[in-house]
């Protein structure tokens, strides 16, 4: 049979007046008479957005009505699928009756019915006898793994909601919930106000209980969630997040508010509020603050591990050649033992940085000018605490470092170094420098030879590089308060740099040689496996770092760092600090593997014991997070982190998820098994259950199947 095509045909006269576009029908054979057009075979009819897609369309005239003989499917622009066996509907496909019907919402929801009916203006669609589920529903009696019915189902378009009337929930097609009203959002709606899926908990330390969040849109830029948390050990929590989008800038405040058994009669709680807001010439205000009711909040409740805040506000401006920052910091410690009396907690810092290509000598140079203080609380020291418990500090500093490369004829890299920091301190409240204010000169020159060398196999790429740095700079210099440069670490970032301290309290004195020699291997397959080893000789030990740090004495440990990638699936690194007899000093080892059903991160930590940095044994510590899945649609999830200096796990958790297209179940067990004279070891319990097809998500849309 020939296929007939008639473009931009009148269906209709009626239909021609009330639409501003005609509309378009397609068909295998067309038959038509004075009262009536028929169309058979392949019918496509195409008005106003709205397809339709029929074996046999009748258009009855004098009734300006289009009857339609099933199987059918109509398709609406707002991803909105009508199916039915038998349909009604006016000329321009908008108001219309469908019998044994379903609608299919984005591809997320569908929801079955005896009759739906839309009015003429398209805005609401009536289902009776209706039943309505993100799982495939099933033919044959199967059943899916939720669904609801109710006697009647709106769908409002405009509003993108969907109100149930005689609802009754359904699990696995055992009625679990009656609702003689219930408003959910349609797939498409990415904001609406209403309750979100609840969690339910049970800890030792506050009991049974569960979270039953409800989101409040305040228009299109601003939203607030409230958490109330309640448990059968009298815990009432109310947790909220305000967030607020500007043309210019966000802002987030997180927090909760509550009491509890725990701290009988008092209010309990914490707030973060985070936020950026640009200013003109490219500035940006940044702030961070943190606070918190008491110390075991953050613990008790499963919020976070912090065990210190720091809650900031800035001003801050970063380009290609110069950075600005003034920002103020207050610390707050949670630690037992520390106190926020004797720690530098508030502290002050204006920096401008800006880097430029000297004409005269060439090369590059980075300048630093830095204003800076730090404020205990205390203002003396109390009999037993340290001399420096209550000092106070301010210091300015400026700095200039410079470079030049020249390369040789046979491949060896020449790189001149050089530089300058200046610093004047003003120290109070510490007996040590007896009020003084004074300044210290630290200069310093270097030279840096590396001989990069390749050779290809094929695709494959090998690159050794040799290298050896000449540092000279002065053996003494006058003592400083020393605050932010306490804890150097030793590892292959700075083996090459002219100081290992990370602040500026303290420079690298003395002359020195840092030598090395690195390998890296660039597989066609994907594979790229390199690794580095190093060390540093002095001329004098000057005392400088602490046992443990593997930098202190005339020479430093052997740095061994090696690393593997396989693309972005496949990552380890491991790096070690060890002496000449083979001690070693630090340890540590990473890695990272990712498949499409299965994740592993899992590190491993050994730093030698310091005193002098708080820690008077070795640590030896191991964490675990994994997760693999267990066929279908089930993934088990672990976490561990062991302390093998004491035997004893610290934390340890095991979690089920349950994922499919139409709800996510997440069960887990957490067990923390530290002890402090305010904690105890506590086991908790988490259930969350969330259903697809109502809002938008980021799920992947997978295949549909019945039962679990």
């Amino acid at each position: 049979m020939l296929r007939w095509l008639v473009f931009l045909l009148w269906l209709l006269p009626a239909a021609a007046l009330a639409q501003a576009t005609p509309a378009t029908l397609v068909a295998d054979r067309i038959d038509f008479d004075p009262t009536r057009l028929v169309a058979s075979g392949d019918v496509e009819i195409f008005a106003d957005g709205r397809i339709l897609r029929a074996e046999r369309v009748t258009y009855l005239r004098d009734e300006d009505r289009v009857l339609v003989e099933g199987p059918l499917v109509l398709v609406d622009a707002d991803e909105a699928v009508l199916v039915a066996d038998f349909a009604s509907l006016s000329a321009d496909l908008r108001g219309s009756v469908l019998q044994g019907a379903r609608l299919v919402l984005a591809d997320r929801l569908q929801i079955a019915a005896a009759e739906i009916a839309q009015g003429e203006e398209g805005r609401y669609t009536q289902l009776y006898n209706a039943v309505a589920s993100s799982c495939t529903i099933c033919e044959e009696g199967e059943v899916p793994v939720w669904q609801i019915r109710a006697r009647r189902i709106v769908h409002d378009r405009e509003e993108r909601q969907i109100y149930f009337d005689q609802a009754r929930f359904e699990v696995a097609g055992v009625p679990v919930a009656w609702l003689p009203r219930l408003r959910l959002p349609d797939p498409t709606l990415e904001r609406s106000t209403g309750w979100l899926a609840p969690r339910f908990s049970s800890d030792d330390l506050l009991g049974t209980g569960v979270t039953a969040p409800y989101f409040i849109t305040l228009g299109p830029s601003r939203d607030l969630t409230l958490a109330p948390f309640v448990t059968n050990r009298e815990a009432r929590s109310l947790g909220f997040r305000y967030r607020q989008a500007f043309n210019r800038g966000r802002l987030e405040v997180t927090g909760a508010v509550g009491e509890d058994e725990i701290l009988d009669g008092e209010t309990r709680g914490y707030v973060f509020v985070e936020g950026v807001y640009a200013l003109p010439r490219d500035y940006r205000l940044v702030w961070d603050l943190e606070a918190v009711s008491d110390d075991d909040y953050f613990v008790q409740y499963s919020i976070t591990d912090r065990d210190r805040l720091d809650s900031r506000v800035a001003i801050e401006r970063v380009d290609r050649d110069s950075r600005f920052v003034a920002e103020t910091i207050l610390y707050e410690s949670l630690r037992a033992g520390e106190s926020n009396r004797f720690i530098p907690s508030r502290v002050v810092t204006i920096e401008r940085q800006g880097r430029t290509r000297p004409d005269l000598i060439g090369g590059q140079a980075l300048w630093t000018l830095q204003a800076h203080g730090r404020q205990r609380i205390a203002s003396r020291v109390p009999p037993g605490e340290p001399s420096n418990s209550a000092r106070d500090v301010l210091r300015a500093s400026a700095a200039v470092d410079w470079q030049r490369s020249w390369v040789a004829d046979s491949g060896l890299v020449w790189t001149g170094i050089g530089g300058l920091h200046l610093d004047a301190y003003n120290v109070r409240q510490d007996p040590t420098f007896d009020d003084q204010t004074f300044a210290r000169a630290v200069p310093y020159a270097g030279l840096e030879l590396r001989l990069p060398m390749t050779r290809r196999t094929g695709a494959t790429r090998e690159v050794l590089e040799p290298v050896l740095q000449f540092f000279f700079a002065p053996d003494n210099d006058p003592r400083t308060p020393d605050e932010d440069s306490l804890t150097p670490e030793f590892d292959e970032g700075n083996l090459f740099a002219p100081s290992r301290f990370a602040g500026r309290d303290t420079r690298e004195l003395g002359s020195r040689i840092n030598l090395g020699v690195g390998y890296t291997r660039y597989d066609a397959s994907g594979w790229e496996i390199g690794g580095l080893v190093g060390r540093i000789i002095r001329a004098d030990s000057l005392g400088q770092f602490r046992p443990g740090t593997g930098l202190d004495g005339d020479t430093s440990d052997w740095l061994l760092s090696v690393g593997a990638s396989y693309r972005d699936r496949f990552h380890l690194l491991t790096r070690s600090t060890f002496d000449d007899g083979g001690t070693v000093s630090r340890s540590e080892t990473s890695l990272v593997l990712l498949g499409e059903n299965h994740s592993l991160d899992t590190q491993y930590t050994f730093l030698e014991g310091d005193a002098t940095a708080g820690r008077p044994i070795d640590t030896s510590e191991w964490t675990l997070d994994a997760s693999i899945g267990l066929g279908g649609d089930w993934t088990g999830r672990a976490n561990w982190q062991y302390d093998f200096n004491t035997n004893d796990a610290s934390r340890a958790g095991l979690g089920l998820t349950y994922r499919s297209d139409c709800v996510t179940v997440d069960f887990d067990v957490r067990r923390r098994f530290t002890s402090t004279t305010t904690l105890r070891p506590s086991t908790s319990f988490g259930l969350a259950v969330g259903l697809a097809g109502f809002g938008a998500e980021d799920r992947a849309r997978r295949a549909r199947k019945c039962g679990l």
